[in-house]
């Protein structure tokens, strides 16, 4: 199986960071150096793929090609548990649609956090299912946004993948729409499942990409009927 090598890059200009996994056709066109766009801000940085590892503006960013792994991902840092509430951005009016977005990558939820402010909505953006059950039972949730694989061994509390999570909803009785976001290869096995139908699923976004945040949004949109 090819390998994507991964390669986090921290914006000069806003301090956003965010992570690509870089597929080995396109690695193998960035030895004379590529331009990459901040997924916030827009800032260029110049990328040049090193033997091991990359360049970014000059500045060696050591690493190796790794497995594009089957989940999103996640942080190095131990889990550290909390009895913190999920966190929510923004102040929106009463009426405004409210969107749940589960993602267990902090990278990710960061650069929803960042570049998702200025859709109408109120965001509420929670690490793991318990989290999200929670949020579904005590709030009107008008649209979920979940990555496809989200248990972890070390997080009791992430005990459901993104398609078990929306299975446990459509049981309950409630109808909410529901936009996939997967760090894995969107092939049409996978797209064209009828299940998904099933659990009222309306597109799937692929992570990974320098773009792929504001695709999210742009769905996000066309699903809520936001101008």
């Amino acid at each position: 199986m090819a390998t994507k090598e991964p390669l986090e890059i921290t914006c000069s200009k806003c301090n956003t960071s965010f992570r690509l996994w870089v597929p080995p056709a396109v690695l193998s066109t960035w030895g004379e150096g590529t331009d990459v766009s901040c997924v916030s801000c827009g800032q260029v940085h110049r990328v040049t793929k090193l033997a091991v590892g990359f360049e970014v503006n000059g500045t060696k960013i050591a690493g190796k090609p790794t497995p594009a792994p089957p989940v999103a991902a996640t942080d190095n840092t131990p889990p550290v548990r909390q009895a913190a509430p999920p966190a929510t951005v923004a102040a929106p009016s009463a009426d405004t649609d409210t969107v749940l977005f589960l993602e267990d990558d902090r990278l990710a939820r960061e650069m929803i956090e960042n570049s998702l402010q200025d859709v109408s909505v109120k965001m509420v953006v929670v690490k793991n299912s318990t989290e999200a059950l929670k949020t579904v039972s005590s709030e009107t949730v008008q649209l979920i946004v979940t990555d496809l694989y989200l248990k972890d061994p070390n997080d009791p509390e992430a005990e459901l993948d993104g398609e078990d999570f929306l299975k446990r909803i459509v049981d309950t009785g409630v109808n909410i729409p529901a936009i996939i976001t997967t760090g894995k290869d969107i092939i049409d096995d996978i797209v064209l499942d009828p299940k998904w139908f099933d659990l009222h699923v309306k597109g799937f976004i692929q992570k990974g990409n320098p773009f792929w945040v504001d695709e999210l949004k742009l769905k996000i949109k066309e699903v809520l009927y936001k101008d």
